[in-house]
């Protein structure tokens, strides 16, 4: 019989597998101790058992928040030099300078560089529909460096005639 073993490679893996393992240790110990006594439980493994999984989503979230880098992980891009990119905060400045096609994409969609001219916007979606694409964020598709979006982009360009 083949054993799949996998690692963990990513550090939200390791968080959920951790979270997991010491919850599942507590609650096994929870019925031990009722049998084992006829007095109450303690009540430090029940605030343990209450407030730890709330406390590793709110650690999670505010880690999200204001570090998010430390949750990729190489093994998440298809390319390891753009997560090298990303954790020296050259990433989007690389890939953003220079490519006027998608500059005047974006100005296209945002005449002014703040607010959203509505027509554009309806041209943009409608192009999205067109091409088989989820019309529901053209910021994600404006905004991403992804290879596949960079095509998609270029073309649009072309396609909507943008100089």
């Amino acid at each position: 019989m083949k054993k799949s073993t996998g690692k963990i490679t990513n550090p939200l893996t390791l968080i959920a597998f951790f979270s997991g393992v010491s919850e599942s240790i507590a609650l096994g110990v929870i019925p031990v101790l009722a049998k084992v006594g006829e007095e109450s439980l303690p009540a430090p493994l029940l605030w343990f058992v209450v407030l730890f999984p709330t406390l590793i989503v709110v650690l999670f979230f505010i880690t999200l928040n204001f570090n998010h880098k430390v949750l990729y992980a190489p093994g998440d891009f298809e390319d390891q030099k753009d997560f090298i990119s990303i954790m020296r905060g050259d990433y989007d400045e690389k890939d953003a300078k220079g490519n006027k096609e998608i500059d005047s994409l974006r100005s296209f969609w945002k005449p002014d560089g703040e607010n959203i001219d509505k027509e554009n916007e309806r041209i943009i979606r409608d192009w999205m529909v067109r091409n088989g694409m989820n019309p529901v964020s053209i910021s994600a598709f404006l905004h991403s460096y992804d290879k596949q979006y960079a095509e998609f982009q270029r073309k649009a360009v072309n396609d909507l005639g943008i100089t």
